[in-house]
């Protein structure tokens, strides 16, 4: 119908309407999702036909909810704003409404209502009318750090903004004027430095100084005079006769480390007390002043300090109550606890009968179990003190925070504010790490701090996020040559890595060896001490590094990423460790139009050759990408297959086996080729687990019903869906249900058509749904009992 010159919207309008007339709530929503058709036309002409129409009621409210509930619909006018901002200037009432300038007139479409998404429309207006804009500067000023950001972007494009800006750096708030001083520094207006100089020059609060500090160097001023050690001292000697934080009273300043200058003299330790203090106050993890301060210091001593602190405050966040102190709280609740417990069976006998014959013992172990698990307060409220360890070295701050993540992931501030000041390093293992995190993590929230982070980590060094992986892989320790240099001073030993990259080591006459040997009685058992940290740190590195790249070579595979000849020849191949893992995969020449060129193979002599044997040379005007079963002739398929076994290559990972599923057989871009295949709900999630799936955390009644596996660079979820199962799990019966692909987890969401995938996702999806579905027992006629 849609390609009939004289289907019309209201041909459109009213055949949805006779299909949903039971339910028009989300009559324009359905519309909008399943026709683009209807983004083509103005917000106006869309009410216009559906008042003619007269289908639904209220249609100006039920078209605005759509876009002042969330922002997911602006993107489509980014490019035609005049057809969303024009119905909300004829229709101000709702602006009104939405902001507050007027009551609501029907709240019940306006129960979620987002002053963001009011702003942001705001924002498309040529202008915005007068009427708002004292509001929006009242927003920009406030507490409310989303509606600031909102409102500050909208008022960017008034002409001398930061005329009135500067005027707030008077304000009698201090927040009022550490606020004025950030914008200040977005707007980046060189005159505001004079309003700037003289603000500081009568401020009084130290958070505020440090605000303004940080908004003029920033803006280009150089602020060297605030930062001599004269100055700092002063400056630490006048802060600290304040009232010191209280979210600092369980901290021992005696143990912080001696510290040095980049020239070698020693730090005033009421300096670094001082940074401590005031970091917390600011409460900011990624304070740029303190970041500022921390690279006066030696590298040795940042490193020092930044582990102090790091280890001080996950210390602080993790500690648990000691034995004693558990029996000691035991000891003081118990009578009162069982004394509620007899009552509680005495009233409820049915509800409560494993309180029958409870004794003081049982009740005792009860509590002090719970109190040995239980963290005994946080460090949270001092998380501002994290901006001091950005100089902290990247394999132990990679350490520290894994294992973190691995036994605290409940902790979510913690780890993102950990995440937020490690992001200021350029250490190639923290970038690594955050890397993998924006790739793959158990927590959404944490996943997506992650990827905003590696995104501004690429925009302040000029690059894309994929150049940012290439160009950041830590090499362990290892040299050009793939040789790890251990000096004891008098003895040189060497470390290298085999074809099964296991290290072996050897010593200076090149005979190899089991282990690093003790210093001799002339050698300096220092240096012999630091050599073998350092193995030891090269080896610990080196299997986070292999593992997050071949996670990575998957997923580009999976995206079918394209590496432009010269980066791959410039950042991959010469890699001591990356060079070496390359060369078990088959990659693919592509020309400018994406045509396959040549297939080929890195071997360990750096030449490339095909499934033939034949040696080639790439085009530098070319691209590369992994190659896959999806994007080659069955001949060819069968030819690398042949040549991988007859070479003995170990593969990365399987490239050749999945195959594209006939599409033809599924309806609604979803695949059900094995619903109600019966299997047992651990061995379905040890298979997903294994190929790298994730247990949704959509629960309804305490039931999960999905697994999914998340590829951040397309920003696509795999969904492998089936009957359901408990939480906490047992082990059941359950039936294999679906595939799908979407933009978000869960099977609730729109799915993405088969289509408009890439091939290989497709295929590497498909063949996890069938691994899944190999392992179950058949068909199971009754599969819909096993629904929950």
């Amino acid at each position: 119908l849609l390609n009939i010159p004289e289907f019309s919207l209201f041909h459109l309008f009213r055949i949805r309407g006779l299909i949903h007339n039971q339910n028009y709530t989300n009559f324009f929503e359905k519309i909008y999702e399943n026709y683009d058709v209807i983004k083509k036309f103005e917000l106006r002409q869309i009410t216009d036909v559906l008042k003619k129409i007269n289908i639904i009621p209220n249609v100006e409210y039920t078209i605005a909810l759509k876009f002042l509930t969330n922002d997911y619909y602006h993107d489509i006018y980014e490019n035609e704003p005049y057809k969303l901002w024009t119905f909300f200037a004829e229709n101000e009432f709702l602006i009104d409404e939405a902001l507050g300038f007027a009551p609501l007139q029907i709240t019940q479409f306006y129960n979620c209502i987002d002053k963001v998404c009011a702003i942001k429309i705001l924002k498309l207006f040529p202008s915005i009318p007068v009427k708002y804009v004292a509001y929006l500067f009242e927003l920009a000023l406030g507490e409310s750090k989303q509606l600031r950001y909102a409102a500050q972007d909208a008022l960017k494009l008034l002409p001398n903004i930061h005329n009135q800006v500067e005027q707030a750096l008077s304000s009698p708030k201090q927040e009022v004027r550490i606020v004025a001083a950030n914008w200040l520094a977005e707007l980046g207006k060189k005159s505001s430095i004079k309003a700037l100089n003289a603000a500081l020059k009568k401020e009084k609060r130290e958070t505020v100084q440090a605000a303004i500090l940080v908004a003029l160097e920033k803006m280009g001023e150089d602020i060297s005079q605030h930062l001599t050690q004269k100055k700092l001292l002063v400056d630490a000697q006048k802060g600290l006769k304040g009232k010191m934080p209280t979210d600092l009273n369980w901290f021992d300043f005696n143990l912080i480390p001696t510290l040095t200058w980049q020239n070698g003299k020693a730090v005033d330790p009421q300096i670094i007390q001082w940074w401590i203090c005031l970091a917390v106050k600011l409460k900011d993890p990624a304070n740029p002043l303190l970041i500022i301060y921390t690279r006066l210091l030696s590298n040795q001593s940042q490193q020092q300090l930044g582990i102090f602190i790091l280890q001080s405050f996950i210390n602080k966040d993790t500690r648990k109550a000691t034995l004693e102190e558990a029996e000691a709280k035991a000891n003081s609740e118990a009578d009162i606890r069982l004394q509620q417990y007899i009552a509680v069976y005495k009233n409820y006998l049915h509800l409560y009968p494993h309180f029958n014959n409870i004794t003081y013992e049982q009740v005792f172990d009860e509590i002090k179990k719970e109190t040995l698990a239980a963290y005994v307060g946080s460090a949270i409220k001092a998380k501002g003190m994290l901006a001091l360890i950005t100089g902290i070295e990247g394999r132990v701050a990679v350490s520290l925070l894994r294992s973190f993540m691995k036994n605290h992931y409940k902790r979510r501030a913690q780890i993102e504010a950990m995440l937020e000041s490690l992001a200021n390093s350029d250490d190639p293992m923290i970038i690594q790490l955050l890397l993998s995190l924006a790739r793959r993590y158990r927590m959404a929230s944490i996943q997506e701090k992650a990827r905003y982070l590696v995104e501004s980590i690429a925009e302040r060094l000029g690059w894309t996020t994929d150049e940012l992986a290439d160009r950041t892989i830590s090499t362990a320790g290892l040299d050009d040559n793939g040789l790890l240099i251990l000096d004891y001073g008098e003895r040189t030993f060497t470390a290298s890595l085999d074809e099964q990259f296991k290290w072996q080591l050897k010593n200076a006459d090149g005979e190899k060896i089991k282990a690093l040997p003790e210093a001799r009685k002339n050698e300096n058992p220092e240096l012999v001490k630091e050599a073998k940290k350092q193995f030891s740190n090269s080896k610990k590195e080196l299997n986070q590094l292999i593992k997050m790249q071949i996670s990575r070579f998957y997923e580009a595979m999976c995206a079918q990423r394209q590496w432009r000849v010269e980066d791959w020849q410039k950042y991959l191949q010469p890699h001591p460790i990356v060079g070496r893992l390359i060369q078990r995969l088959v990659w693919l020449e592509l020309d400018n139009n994406g045509q396959i060129v040549n297939s080929f193979r890195l071997t360990e002599d750096g030449s490339l050759i095909t499934n033939q044997d034949n040696e080639i040379l790439l085009d530098q005007n070319h691209f590369i990408t992994v190659a896959h079963s999806a994007l080659l002739s069955s001949d060819d398929i069968t030819q690398w297959q042949m040549h991988l076994k007859d070479y003995k290559v170990n593969p990365l990972f399987e490239q050749f086996s999945a195959l594209l599923p006939d599409m033809s057989k599924f309806k609604d871009d979803v695949i059900d080729e094995r619903l109600g295949w019966l299997t047992d709900s651990f061995t379905l999630r040890g298979i997903l687990k294994k190929l790298g799936y994730e247990r949704d955390d959509i629960e309804y009644g305490g039931y999960f019903f999905g697994y999914h596996k998340y590829f951040s660079s397309l920003n696509i979820y795999i969904n492998i869906e089936f009957s359901g199962s408990m939480l906490p799990e047992e082990n059941i019966p359950v039936v294999l249900s679906n595939l799908s692909f979407s933009t978000k987890k869960g099977f609730e969401d729109k799915v993405i058509a088969l289509d408009k995938l890439p091939k290989v996702l497709l295929a590497e999806g498909y063949a996890n749904y069938m691994a899944v579905a190999n392992a179950c027992s058949g068909f199971d006629p009754n599969w819909k009992d096993k629904l929950l």
